[in-house]
């Protein structure tokens, strides 16, 4: 009998409550296990205490303090390999400033996200060498 592989855990940051909690429904629903974050710094703080326990971060763009993107390059300088999913209600292009400096993986427009996210996930994941 083989052992059930462990859920793979992803870090979810949105700083609208409603949206988190469906992200985290959502995810949880297709097998992952979810930990939450209302802000990039609060993210930052979990990643910085439990950083290679996570598969995968998926993070807002526009939230205060701290815009995706930057929690994308403060991730970059402490892991590298992290992959980052970046939600935006705006368009952006893998070309946009600052997202070369980072491991964000893809941009997903927020009206996309609960459409097409548990399967770009497990593309992802399926791709990463963590």
């Amino acid at each position: 009998m083989s052992k059930a592989r462990p859920a793979q855990k992803i870090l979810f940051v949105d700083d609208e409550k409603a949206l988190t909690a469906l992200g985290k429904d959502m995810l949880t629903d297709e097998g992952f296990e979810v930990v939450c974050a209302a802000s990039g710094r609060q993210a930052l703080d979990l990643f910085e205490q439990h950083g290679r326990r996570f598969d995968l971060v998926v993070t807002d763009e526009s939230m205060p303090g701290m815009t995706g993107i930057e929690l994308a390059q403060q991730l970059f300088a402490l892991a590298p390999e992290m992959p980052v999913v970046l939600c935006s209600g705006y368009m952006l292009s893998m070309e946009d400033e600052g997202i070369a400096q980072t491991n964000i993986k893809k941009v997903l427009a927020k009206t996309d996200v609960f459409l097409s996210l548990p399967q770009l996930i497990k593309t992802l994941l399926v791709s990463s060498p963590n």
